[in-house]
């Protein structure tokens, strides 16, 4: 049911069921457990699952990614400053970005950096600190602190789960590193396509309302109308 709906009323659930709240609350918490939903402020939300292989994410849902992509370009300013995190849709962003393009990009993402080799207006500060194969990208205490060291213009952010109660992501520090991308920027874009969106992991970045703008494709519009009632600027790209 929580697959279906996207989310569920705790309360109520007794009724529907026919039994106790105790007996509830009960298969909550094992459920909860169990890794296949998280329960926030009263609500039932799926669990993100475990995520497949760079490689394997990498040619999911190419469509709905290079549209994201596209969509960001014309919110990045020349001249600008601005963090790009790892991942396989900020990777279609890069990928979209114009040749001609001019600003400066510094990411914990090996991959954006390659993809940006032939952008010759475009000033690449590739992060280091501990290099996680399964992300791609670089986390750890000295990755933090070189983006603790920048003020950027922006902070594009991909995502593994987004729900009403926040970022969320499946890594402890890869949810330090986009923290303190988000905290180190005058203003905060999240790409996720559809399927990201509904979903909780074990690991919070931010509250949701510290987004300015969520770029995403093909997403329902109740999934959509969650985040923009909390303030959100939602971008819906066209494929």
């Amino acid at each position: 049911m929580v697959a279906a709906e996207g989310r569920l009323q705790v309360a109520g659930l007794a009724s529907l069921f026919q039994t106790s709240d105790d007996s509830i609350r009960r298969d909550l918490r094992a459920l909860a457990a169990d890794g296949r939903i998280r329960r926030l402020h009263g609500v039932v939300l799926p669990a993100a699952p475990p995520p497949d292989s760079f490689a394997e994410r990498d040619g999911q849902h190419a469509d709905e990614k290079a549209a994201i992509g596209r969509a960001l370009v014309p919110l990045l300013r020349p001249g600008s400053t601005v963090f790009f995190d790892g991942g396989t849709t900020t990777l279609a962003a890069a990928r979209a970005m114009p040749t001609d393009l001019a600003l400066s990009v510094v990411t914990t993402s090996p991959p954006v950096a390659l993809a940006l080799v032939d952008h010759p207006g475009v000033e690449v500060i590739l992060v280091g600190g501990t290099f996680d194969r399964a992300s791609r990208t670089v986390v750890g205490a000295l990755a933090v602190e070189a983006i603790r060291a920048v003020r950027a213009d922006a902070a594009v952010l991909g995502l593994c789960s987004l729900s009403p109660g926040g970022v969320s992501t499946t890594g402890l520090e890869e949810a330090a590193v986009k923290r303190a991308m988000a905290d180190s920027s005058a203003r905060c874009v999240a790409l996720g396509t559809a399927d990201k969106l509904g979903l909780v992991s074990p690991h919070m970045v931010m509250p949701a309302e510290q987004l300015d703008t969520l770029i995403t494709c093909a997403a329902p519009a109740d999934r959509i109308k969650d985040f923009v009632d909390i303030g959100v600027d939602v971008i819906s790209a066209p494929l």
